[in-house]
This record gives C-alpha cells, structure tokens and sequence, in this order.
C-alpha cells in the first residue's frame, strides 16, 4: 500500500461534486461540491500561478504524500463559508437526516467539525 494517496482515484460513488456532512464521523454523498478528495494540481508558471505558488504546491504535495492511507477513507477537503479542513472522509456514505451539512450556519458548523478559530474566518480570508 502506497502513502502517495493523492494519486488514488476517488470512490466511483463519489465522482464530481460531493457535499461533506458530519454525523457519526464525516461522509459525502452527492451535493453541491462542499467536499473534495486531495489532489492538488500543479500548473505551468503564469501570472496567476507563479514560482512562489509553483514552489508552495510542491511543498504540499510533499507533505500530503507522506500521509499513510487510511482504510475506508479518503483524504479530503471539507469546505466552509469559514475556510477548508483537511479531512478523512467516507465517501458514498448516505447522508442522515440529522446530520450537519454544509448549508447549515456557521456556529454549528464549527461546533460539529471542532473548528478552532483564533478570528472571525470568513470565505475572503485571502
């Protein structure tokens, strides 16, 4: 088993968009694109993605990379109205009628994913 695992294939059941809600644990099922399995790209230099940003990408991917595979789950990105969390995830869970999702406001997000904010986070934080 490899600990490259932004080169796996993401679950078919949950190809394209996924939408994160956390229950017992944190799933996806199909939704509005709130969860996203790992897999950073890289691009040519441009003025978009310059050598500082080229350089950054390396770095994380680096990192990620080093991650050991968890069974079961998938390295993922939950996003928020207050910013991305890195993220082990079922992918093709079901989604339970209690569950926290992305749409619901921003205090229970938080409280749901244990999310420790230092300051008012907010989607334009960069």
């Amino acid at each position: 088993m490899t600990g490259d695992i932004m080169n796996q294939d993401p679950p078919a059941e949950c190809v394209g968009s996924c939408g994160w809600n956390k229950a017992e644990g944190v799933g996806c099922d199909s939704g509005g694109g709130s969860c996203w399995a790992v897999a950073l790209l890289a691009a040519n230099i441009s003025d978009f993605h310059d050598q500082v940003l080229a350089d950054a990408t390396q770095e994380i991917k680096s990192i990620v990379a080093k991650i050991p595979p968890r069974s079961g789950y998938k390295l993922s990105f939950v996003h928020t109205n207050m910013g991305t969390l890195l993220t082990w995830v079922h992918h093709g869970r079901k989604i339970p009628h209690d569950a926290i999702r992305y749409g619901d406001d921003d205090a229970k997000i938080a409280e749901a994913l244990g999310l420790i904010l230092d300051k008012p986070e907010t989607s334009q934080a960069y």
